[in-house]
């Protein structure tokens, strides 16, 4: 982690947008610079660097692991054959630090003085923490941001990951909650200018996300999971996004990827399919569907056919006039999610439970709404009853919501297996992948850095 540690002077990042293959170096200002000494730029250079990462790379890998999406050309090929190389673990590594970095920059600078900006950094940074930690399993934490005192931090168990990211949500509801600060965030909160409340609900319902973690280990109560959900999101209005506008600083990364790379990631039929096609109200959203007569077309698994569906217009991607969308947001925690979660939950604790019906068509009806942008009233594409819901049609059904976030999806089909998949047969291994590879530069500098098989599971998912 050197690369990473040699940056604890440094105290803000550049919005320097959110184009792919970008180094951390990159994203950096001097801290001579008086730009760099308040809250609200450091604030709003974590909101960037955020969005950054979560529209970033990994989550585009996860999105081909899950079928999602098919890598086609390029360097997406690799994660399409279950093969992710890991020198290019090193650009994910070098955004995903450096912005936690100046999330606990913001905090422990201004937190004091100033604790509503603490707690949303703490939520930017609990983020950023559990997109990593899903992504590779045990990660540096503890000893991540030392400084030249310590050049080889050691990686936390991903237990003690998903424990600190409990910490720092509850921080952060704290925080939040004072009514005494020196400064307040306003315009400079890309996401909800200031607005506390709506944080505090993105915070508990991230606490019953990775709190869902633990589904398969001794002592987990999905109780817990209700109560979160109890105090987070309560409709769509609540639902927290990344911001974007038209200028190379502020654009969507999906779609930016897609300008700069148009046809390495195409749609994937087994999501096409399960979704029955045009019959769900998403599929013109999530796809382009000029390509072929009104219909969504994907790759179907074990080819690499760039001649189909791109993403539409719900991730940025194409619509009916095949321009791309720079300026639009994107969900990253949301109603629908919450309600998928409040669903499993409920039959976790009675497999009978005959409400937890009623969530899994209320969080059905929310994706809807939230992905057309126009409130659902009509009939579902698929009808569920007390009589079949289970917690694997909960997690098919989140799977086919989470298109704008497949990290979840991942997260579920470890933990789950479901949704079921059928394995690629071009693929290396015989298996979806159960984590990426350490980053080459991580191991190469650090000797502390562990380097399990693709084949070893995650700790939440043994």
């Amino acid at each position: 982690m050197k690369n990473i540690i040699f940056k604890t002077a440094i105290v803000a990042l550049i919005l320097t947008g959110l184009n792919s293959c970008r180094k951390g170096d990159d994203l950096y200002t001097s801290p001579n610079s008086p730009s760099a000494a308040t809250p609200a730029s450091m604030l709003s250079a974590c909101e960037v660097g955020t969005f950054n990462s979560l529209e970033g790379g990994t989550v585009r890998i996860a999105s081909i692991f899950m079928q999602h999406s098919s890598g086609v050309y390029g360097q997406m090929v690799q994660p399409e054959e279950y093969a992710p190389i890991e020198s290019d673990m090193d650009n994910y590594w070098n955004v995903l630090y450096p912005n936690m970095l100046n999330c606990k920059l913001l905090g422990d600078n201004f937190g004091a003085a100033d604790p509503n900006y603490r707690g949303i950094a703490r939520i930017l940074l609990a983020m950023n923490l559990g997109l990593t930690t899903d992504m590779w399993g045990d990660c540096p934490y503890s000893e991540a941001f030392q400084g030249a005192s310590n050049l080889a931090p050691h990686f936390d168990p991903q237990q003690s990951v998903l424990s600190a990211i409990q910490t720092l949500l509850d921080g952060a509801i704290t925080d939040l909650a004072s009514t005494t600060n020196n400064v307040v965030p306003a315009n400079d909160d890309f996401i909800f200018k200031g607005n506390t409340a709506a944080w505090t609900k993105v915070a508990w319902t991230l606490k019953a996300r990775y709190y869902m973690r633990l589904s398969k280990k001794g002592g987990f109560d999905p109780n817990v999971v209700l109560t979160d959900l109890g105090n987070g999101i309560a409709s769509n209005a609540d639902n927290c996004y990344s911001i974007h506008g038209s200028a190379g600083a502020e654009t969507n990364g999906w779609a930016a990827f897609l300008n700069n790379r148009y046809g390495y990631v195409v749609a994937n039929q087994t999501l096409i399919d399960s979704m029955g096609n045009m019959t769900d109200p998403r599929t013109p959203c999530y796809f382009d569907t000029t390509y072929e007569g009104n219909m969504a077309v994907g790759n179907v698994i074990g080819n690499l056919n760039p001649n189909v569906s791109s993403w539409g217009p719900y991730l940025g991607g194409l619509d009916n006039t095949e321009t791309a969308n720079p300026t639009k947001n994107v969900p990253l925690v949301s109603f629908a999610e919450a309600k998928f979660l409040e669903a499993e939950a409920k039959l976790r604790i009675s497999a009978s439970d005959p409400t937890a019906v009623t969530s899994l068509n209320t969080a059905i009806t929310a994706s809807i709404s939230e992905v057309t942008g126009t409130p659902f009233a009509g009939t579902l594409p698929v009808i569920y009853t007390a009589a079949n819901t289970t917690i694997h049609t909960v997690i098919l059904e989140k799977w086919k919501a989470m298109f704008a976030d497949p990290v979840e999806s991942y997260a579920d089909y470890r933990r789950t297996g479901f949704p079921v998949l059928k394995m690629n047969p071009l693929g290396l291994l015989p298996y979806v992948p159960k984590r990426l590879p350490t980053s080459e530069q991580e191991r190469t500098t650090n000797p502390n850095a562990p380097t399990p098989s693709l084949g070893t599971p995650v700790w939440y998912a043994q």
